[in-house]
């Protein structure tokens, strides 16, 4: 048996995780060609069970041809770090024509899923997957995705706490007016618990980015009535879904997966999942659009969960109410596209007050518009110091809390991509940071915030970074002090023991040197205290520093339930 390493793209990030907490059962991995093509073809997995998309692990034809049947596949985010293992059952070519063809029903590049699809790797590696390191991966989950992110085992047992049916609302757009009027519906139709679960994984290009999304969502919950002893009648959790954009078939997989988070109900509106801008239709649709409700309709007996279908609501200015559109008062009836909330906001012009309440048109302006000025958080630190998880979090926090853009410039990322090429000299150390510093001088100029998690192990190379940046925004440096032996007791990505081994020269802590800070804004030892605590302290601190503002209280509470 031969180990490789794979590192993961965002869809595949998305998909490891919910095939591991059991949001994709009956996955236990990445499909095998059976799999593949009777999901394609049939909308089951081999065995009959109902299963719509294919869930694959897509490789370049070179990594395919050095995986064998039996080999392990070490499955690494971007920085290395190793989160869980595949079983190598098989290696197989994908189907694309077909698979373009039968799940998305058109072979045209202007559908974006189609799009997304001839874009992808051609060879597929399927196999079960399982946890590395089950501590770890938890953390990685709080890091690498939006804050709110429930398991199914999580939210199963606050429903079962509630005691109420549940019907959930799936979205990957901000919510409006006429989602507030169809989701209250649905839950007075159940007499029951609200769950929000939009999507916070990749979707198609142009759309809100996870974070305004999710802002604006939760300014939407404010006005949802409470229970009549006062508790909340709406639950709001994240998904890292990755949208296929598949139409109907992708709406029926959105509701056996919240099947699985032990969802009684699931709403189903008109055209979901559906990309628009096609070409050869006047409306912009792909799929017909109650085709979704349809199919729902036809497979039914085959789910636990139970579908609520709805019509299109738009606002009626006579009655000033959002209403179901029907074939009589289609023409009298206003509404908004996404598209065309995306121009409005660009341009700088006002949402109409009945489109939104006020609070959720307030984070959509807000996202496109920039007055502060900008800043970077540098965190530097020994490899496997905690210094990546700790960015990685503060970014999801950032993104939450600004207005401005967010960017994670991450050492071993930069590494393969930025500075592919450099050694460990003291030279290409240096000049691998002032690339790093190059890129962020410019989007601090244009007033964003950077997070950035570096080694940096060079006194002089810090400062050059900071001398990039100051003239034109704020900059704070974190030094993660963690000790020498802790780092190599973590060791995720076993460099130190490569190291200690004789295999890996210029380690630094090892054979290298770490020049200490002499005198960093802020000094955080991660293990000493509870990870939420470090990432509470870093956020006060840049809070104090005036680097962001305070969050409203609402809002903190939300974040960090």
């Amino acid at each position: 048996m031969r180990e490789h390493q794979w590192f993961l793209t965002a869809q595949q990030r998305c998909d490891l995780d919910l095939l591991l907490s059991g949001a994709f059962e009956p996955l236990t991995g990445f499909l095998t060609s059976s799999d593949y093509h009777s999901a394609v073809e049939r909308m089951t997995l081999a065995d009959g069970q109902l299963w719509p998309l294919p869930i694959v692990l897509d490789v370049p034809q070179s990594f395919a041809e050095e995986v064998q049947t039996g080999d392990e596949v070490i499955l690494a985010r971007e920085d290395r770090t190793p989160l869980a293992v595949l079983s190598v059952d098989e290696v197989y070519p994908a189907s694309v024509e077909k698979e373009a063809e039968l799940v998305y029903g058109t072979t045209d590049p202007h559908h974006a899923g189609v799009a997304a699809l001839y874009k992808r790797n051609p060879w597929l590696i399927g196999g079960p997957v399982r946890v590395l390191d089950a501590e770890r991966l938890d953390l990685a989950r709080r890091v690498d995705f939006l804050p709110l992110y429930r398991t199914p085992g999580e939210l199963k047992a606050r429903f079962k706490r509630l005691g109420q049916p549940v019907v959930a609302f799936h979205t990957r757009n901000a919510m409006h007016g006429g989602h507030f009027t169809l989701t209250k519906k649905a839950q007075e139709q159940i007499g029951g618990h609200l769950l929000l679960h939009p999507t916070t994984g990749p979707t198609k290009p142009g759309d809100l980015s996870p974070a305004v999304r999710l802002k604006a969502i939760w300014a939407l919950t404010q006005s949802y009535p409470p229970n009549r002893d006062g508790s909340p009648s709406v639950t709001l959790a994240t998904l890292p879904l990755a949208m296929r954009m598949a139409g109907p078939r992708e709406a029926l997989w959105h509701a056996l997966v919240r099947q699985n988070f032990g969802v009684d109900y699931f709403i189903v509106g008109r055209a979901p999942a559906d990309p628009g801008g096609n070409p050869a239709r006047k409306d912009g649709y792909w799929y017909p659009p109650f085709e979704a409700q349809e199919l729902m309709d036809k497979m039914q007996d085959q789910m636990s969960i139970r579908a609520l279908t709805f019509p299109e609501y738009a606002w009626d200015p006579g009655t000033k109410m959002y209403t179901a559109a029907t074939a009589q008062n289609t023409s009298k009836l206003m509404g908004l596209s996404g598209t065309r909330v995306r121009q409005m906001l660009k341009n700088g012009e006002e949402l109409p007050e009945w489109y939104a309440p006020a609070p959720v048109r307030r984070v959509l302006h807000d996202a496109y518009t920039v007055t502060a000025r900008g800043a970077v958080v540098f965190l530097t630190g020994l490899p496997a110091s905690g210094k990546s998880t700790l960015a990685n979090a503060l970014y999801h926090v950032l993104t939450l809390r600004d207005q401005r853009s967010v960017t994670l410039l991450d050492g071993d990322v930069i590494r393969r991509h930025l500075s592919r090429g450099l050694g460990f000299s003291r030279e290409d150390r240096i000049e691998n940071i002032e690339r790093v510093g190059f890129v962020s001088n410019l989007i601090v100029r244009h007033g964003g915030l950077v997070v950035v998690a570096m080694v940096a192990p060079l006194d002089e190379g810090r400062r050059r970074f900071r001398e990039m940046v100051e003239p034109w925004g704020d900059f704070a440096e974190v030094y993660v002090a963690t000790p020498l032996g802790e780092c190599e007791r973590r060791d995720p990505k076993g460099l130190y023991r490569q190291a200690r081994e004789g295999r890996l020269a210029e380690m630094t802590g090892i054979q290298s040197p770490y020049e200490v800070p002499e005198a960093p804004d802020l000094t955080i030892i991660s293990g000493e205290h509870p990870f939420q605590e470090d990432l509470d302290r870093l956020v006060r601190f840049l809070e104090e520093r005036q680097v962001i503002s305070e969050l409203e209280p609402g809002m903190i509470a939300a974040v960090t339930e």
